[in-house]
């Protein structure tokens, strides 16, 4: 393990050297072509030049990589593994700070950015500088959705000596507020609203135009319907299934012997979906 860290590192600084040089260069050649303009006009020009080859760099890289495959993979072994690998040092190359903050506050550059990572996200989806989006090859964004501040979504996660890969998706018009968790596997469907601190786990669901109130936790494999409404600090069980439609108290636990009773009166009070 402590091998293979140091080879990370390696070949994390000579990509990050190969890269930005690369990207210095281009900005160099620019500002000496503009040497005669007003100096803040130069330096802009050679700084967007800068830009736009680490994110012309970064696609051809990603490119080259070996594709991404849904499932479970053993550490240090496969294409697949070995991939991953190669996509998040182009990721933190991309994102360190105060280069993340110029490419994700400009609307066109945010959009190339995760387009060069391998994102599937469309250009009027909007998401905050301070986003954490740790696989854009694994993430699909649709138009007009939302991630807000601090989010943190992922399509990996280290379980059991395994890796484990899966899409996720946020659909057209869905908002995640503040600091909304979003694991591998996720779907979050069209205008649903994540209000913030919510976890939504590994291949939990959230139906079309569903409302998450804040602090809510969707454990694995946990279903929210179209148009549910769910209280703040709910907690729904594993596999459990919340039906269309259906309005959950705040700070109650749902679990799946309640979802796959819903629609008879159920007489655990503290579970029950309010009317």
């Amino acid at each position: 393990m402590a091998i293979g860290l140091v080879v990370y590192d390696v070949l994390y600084l000579t990509l990050a050297l190969c890269l930005y040089g690369a990207a210095f260069s281009a900005a160099r050649q620019v500002f000496l072509r503009v040497a005669g303009w007003p100096s803040v006009l130069a330096f802009g020009a050679a700084a967007v030049t800068f830009l736009v080859a680490l994110i012309a760099c970064a696609a051809v890289c990603t490119a080259l990589c070996p594709k991404l495959t849904p499932g479970r993979h053993k550490m240090m072994q496969g294409a697949p593994f070995f991939g991953w690998i190669l996509r998040s040092m182009i990721r933190r190359i991309l994102f360190v700070p105060g280069i993340k903050w110029f490419l994700f506050s400009s609307n066109v550059l945010r959009f190339l950015t995760l387009r060069a990572l391998g994102a599937d996200v469309a250009f009027t989806s909007n998401v905050s500088a301070d986003a954490d989006l740790l696989d854009p090859s694994l993430l699909t964004v649709g138009p007009g959705a939302v991630i807000g501040a601090r989010c943190l979504v992922t399509g990996h996660f280290v379980e059991g000596g395994k890796l484990l890969l899966d899409r996720v998706e946020v659909g057209p018009g869905a908002v995640l507020a503040g600091e909304v968790a979003v694991l591998p596997g996720a779907k979050i469907g069209a205008r649903a609203f994540v209000k913030g601190r919510v976890a939504v786990s590994l291949g939990a669901q959230i139906g079309e135009e569903a409302r998450i109130g804040a602090g809510v936790g969707l454990d694995a494999g946990a279903k929210v319907g179209r148009r549910a409404r769910i209280g703040n600090g709910v907690m729904v069980t594993a596999r459990s299934q919340v039906p269309d439609g259906a309005r959950l108290k705040p700070f109650t636990i749902f679990g799946q012997r309640v979802a796959d009773s819903a629609s008879d009166e159920s007489t655990d009070k503290s579970a029950a979906p309010a009317v």
